[in-house]
């Protein structure tokens, strides 16, 4: 159930935060020159393509690469620079065909292995990284980064046994690591270890902190490792809820629904009048389509807190999940009644419409005012504004909105693709056309 609950990342980012504190080549590159370019016309296409990655104008270098594996057709290093930049794009899949091109041009071992891991890792999948990272172990046993990616890929996938064995294999070959020693403290709970590495550590008890230590890592998005800290947290209290509570969170983020749910059960359970396992239980249902019991656990966290935005808005995706839109402005409303000056509910609320293209009454352009009264500076609210008057029909009114958007908030890539579409509907081809380019360059593929 992985896009299920992708499906609601959105909602579930806020409502922990909240718990917590409480392929296309360019026509043209964006720029004439990219920025620092000193050398001249004839300069290696490779370093011109450099500092087009430098400077962000990813598109330009990833023409510039593609140029260069026709120009150079049995050298490597055009597939290896290329498979870099995809890496550094976010783009793995691209970053492992150009890998193959590479091996196919004889680029080593030793050039290819770190990066394929961590394109492996970038793709999720874990247990290829983890079958490639053993292998590259086999004839290089001391190799750091197979040692990385190994023992990431096995708390990814929840073997915190296996893991310590490989954390220690890895800090022995990389005994200055700043990673491998947290992880390792982590997993031996080694709080003298982790206080050397991070001052934040230092506060933990010498014994019983596993829970304390899980809860750091949350606040870092430090899943697969919070999730073996809170195992044993759960090993050392099994009468905690708020310990299950975020295990249950921690196996869910690492795509392991069903040895999830028992603790979001048994963490209600341990404390029925707590709104944090009800609020929790039912996000979880609501991403694994149980609508019914999405809206019990939701209803009972309500009215624990019935000051709580985020869980009116939870409310309001099970009444879209149910195909009840009729019923949903009014969760809309409410969170907004409850959080009048928090301009992300307002953000959050406006996206639940947009999202669906969906136009009710006086929604969501209410919640989108709402935000840009709270932060008349915002770029996102302006972005949102921009979306609504594209689904309205409104090319010009949509186009001032997200001129707005994109100077108040200039790496928002969302912005200027949709800044595209409106350039695109008013018959600016040429512009549109580099403002979907610059939305590619932040990373931003509809």
């Amino acid at each position: 159930m992985r896009l299920a609950r992708k499906h609601y990342e959105w909602l579930i980012g806020l409502t922990l935060a909240a718990l917590l504190l409480a392929g296309c080549m360019p026509e043209t590159p964006l720029s004439a020159t990219p920025a620092n370019v000193t050398g001249q016309p004839t300069a290696a296409p490779l370093s011109i393509a450099a500092q087009y990655v430098a400077a962000g104008e990813y598109t330009a270098a990833e023409s510039l690469y593609r140029q260069a594996l026709q120009d150079v057709p049995n050298d490597p290093r055009p597939a290896l620079e290329l498979a870099r930049l995809y890496r550094t794009w976010h783009r793995p899949q691209l970053g492992l065909a150009a890998l193959d091109e590479a091996a196919r041009r004889n680029a080593s071992g030793d050039e290819i292995t770190p990066i394929r891991l961590e394109l492996l890792a970038s793709d999720g999948n874990w247990p290829q990284v983890a079958a490639e990272a053993e292998a590259r172990l086999v004839t290089v046993p001391e190799d750091r980064s197979a040692l990385e990616w190994l023992t990431r890929a096995q708390l990814q996938q929840y073997q915190c046994v296996t893991a310590t064995t490989t954390a220690q294999r890895w800090l022995a070959a990389a005994p200055d690591n700043h990673e491998a020693r947290i992880i390792l403290g982590t997993l031996t709970y080694d709080v003298i270890s982790l206080c050397e590495v991070e001052a934040r550590f230092c506060a933990l008890p010498q014994s019983g902190g596993a829970a304390q230590l899980g809860t750091l890592l949350i606040h870092n998005g430090n899943w697969p490792l919070a999730a073996c800290a809170l195992t044993r947290a759960v090993a050392e209290n099994g009468t905690s809820a708020e310990a299950h509570a975020w295990l249950g969170e921690a196996l869910a983020r690492l795509d392991r629904p069903e040895e999830a749910r028992p603790h979001f059960l048994r963490a209600s359970e341990l404390a029925p009048q707590s709104p944090l396992p009800w609020v929790l239980l039912g996000l979880h249902e609501l991403s694994q389509q149980r609508t019914e019991a999405a809206n019990t656990a939701l209803q009972r966290a309500r009215s624990l807190d019935p000051t709580n935005p985020l869980t009116y808005l939870s409310l309001a995706e099970v009444q879209a999940q149910a195909g009840a839109y009729d019923k949903v402005d009014a969760w809309i409303a409410a969170a907004l009644n409850v959080a009048p000056t928090d301009g992300d509910v307002a953000k959050a609320a406006a996206r639940f419409y947009l999202e669906r293209h969906l136009i009710q009454d006086t929604y969501p352009i209410r919640a989108i005012q709402s935000a840009l009264q709270i932060a008349p500076e915002d770029g996102e609210a302006y972005m949102l504004l921009g979306w609504y008057r594209l689904i309205s029909g409104d090319w010009n009114g949509a186009l001032t909105a997200l001129d707005q958007a994109v100077k108040f908030m200039p790496q928002l890539g969302q912005a200027h693709y949709l800044r595209g579409l409106a350039l695109q509907a008013t018959g600016d081809a040429e512009a549109a056309r580099k403002a979907f380019t610059r939305a590619a360059d932040l990373g931003y593929w509809p």
